[in-house]
C-alpha cells in the first residue's frame, strides 16, 4: 500500500463509476457524524446530502478572512461553502473534483448558501491541479488523498501550488496493517476509502518528500466496519466480506481516520 500504484486509469474509472453511482441524501449520517448542528444548519441540505467525508478539515485549517483555498474533491461542495464562510468577501475557495456532476452540486449548493461568487468549481485531477504555481494559501481535503493512485504525485502538486508557509490540513484514513487480499481488491472498499490507505508513517514521509514540513496529526478516529457501513459505497455484501475476512480484532478498527497538517516550504 505504500507505493504508487499502475492501472492508474482503470483505478480512476472505478472511482468514477462508484461515486456516480451514489444516491443523493446518501451522504447525511456522515454528515451528521463530523459536522455541528450549526455548520450543518449553514449548509445547503442539497450539499450535505452528498458529504461522503471521513472528517472535518475546514474546522482544523485555521482559515482566515482573505485567504485563497482550494477544495480538493469537492464532491457536493460542504467544505467548499464552510470554508467560504471563513474566507469573506475578499477570499476565494476553488472546489476541485474529476466529476463535473459534483462540480455543478457544488456550484448550486453555493449558489443556495449566497457564496457563489467567491467560489470557483472546477474539473480536473489533483495528480494535475490546474492552478499556478504558489497562487492559493490552504488545500483542504476530505478523503480524498488515498483514492489517487499516484498519491507522491497529488502530494507535490499540492505543494506546487501552495504559497511559501501556504497551510495543508486533509482528512483522510490511515492503514497500519495490511488488509485482506479479499478486501484489498474490492472495488467498493477502494471507492470507499480503505484499500488505497497509507500508514500514518508512509502518509508523513511522502509529505515530506513533496516538500510539505511541520507534519502534525490533529486527530486521530478509529473507523470499524460498522463506522463504514454508514457510506453508500459499503453494501450489505461488501460488509459481510469484511467481517468474514478481517479477524475480529480488527473489526473495531479496520482504519484510523486523521486530520493531517503541513505547511509548504519557505522559499
Amino acid at each position: 500500500m505504500s507505493g504508487d500504484l499502475m492501472f492508474q486509469d482503470e483505478i480512476r474509472t472505478k472511482v468514477r463509476l462508484a461515486y456516480r453511482a451514489i444516491p443523493q441524501g446518501a451522504g447525511r449520517p456522515v454528515a451528521e457524524r463530523f459536522y455541528s448542528e450549526a455548520e450543518l444548519s449553514s449548509v445547503p441540505e442539497c450539499a450535505v446530502d452528498w458529504a461522503l467525508g471521513v472528517g472535518n478539515p475546514v474546522r482544523h485549517a485555521g482559515i482566515s478572512p482573505g485567504d485563497v483555498v482550494l477544495d480538493i474533491g469537492c464532491g457536493g461542495g460542504i467544505d467548499s461553502i464552510l470554508a467560504a464562510g471563513r474566507v469573506g468577501p475578499g477570499g476565494r475557495v476553488i472546489g476541485l473534483d474529476m466529476l463535473p456532476e459534483m462540480c455543478a452540486r457544488a456550484r448550486d449548493a453555493a449558489g443556495e448558501a449566497g457564496v457563489v461568487a467567491r467560489c470557483e468549481f472546477m474539473v480536473g485531477l489533483m495528480e494535475d491541479i490546474p492552478l499556478p504555481d504558489a497562487s492559493v494559501d490552504v488545500v483542504v481535503s476530505n478523503g480524498v488523498i488515498n483514492l489517487s493512485p499516484r498519491k507522491s504525485r497529488a502530494l507535490s502538486e499540492i505543494a506546487r501550488v501552495l504559497t511559501p508557509g501556504g497551510r495543508f490540513c486533509v482528512a483522510d484514513l490511515t492503514v497500519e496493517d495490511d488488509l485482506p487480499a479479499e478486501v484489498l481488491t474490492s472495488d467498493a472498499a477502494w471507492a470507499g476509502c480503505v484499500s488505497g490507505a497509507l500508514s500514518e508513517r508512509v502518509f508523513r514521509r511522502k509529505l515530506d518528500h513533496a516538500g510539505l514540513a511541520g507534519v502534525e496529526i490533529s486527530e486521530r478516529v478509529a473507523f470499524g466496519i460498522e463506522d463504514v457501513g454508514l457510506y453508500p459505497l459499503f453494501t450489505p455484501d461488501v460488509l459481510d466480506l469484511m467481517s468474514r475476512a478481517i479477524p475480529e480484532d480488527r473489526r473495531g478498527g479496520v482504519a484510523v481516520g486523521v486530520i493531517v497538517h503541513a505547511v509548504a516550504a519557505e522559499l
